[in-house]
């Protein structure tokens, strides 16, 4: 019985690894930033600076209403 355990879970390791592969293989290319862009730090703090931007409007916006904003995180 414990050779067909140890068997099984080899299966299982090769069959992950393989999807993994897969898995990276479909997503390679999708979030590749274009040439001769900004470093992804300076984009990602430029992306945050927006979105602080956007939730702080929001904020003033509901503020102004006299409602309580949702946390969004």
């Amino acid at each position: 019985m414990a050779g067909r355990t140890r068997r099984v879970e080899a299966v299982r390791r090769r069959k992950n690894k393989t999807l993994s592969r897969e898995a990276i293989h479909v997503l390679r290319g999708k979030f590749k930033l274009n040439a001769g862009g900004k470093p992804f730090s300076e984009w990602w703090a430029e992306y945050k600076r927006e979105e602080r931007k956007l939730e702080e409007r929001r904020f003033r916006r509901l503020a102004s209403l006299g409602r309580k904003p949702k946390s969004v995180h």
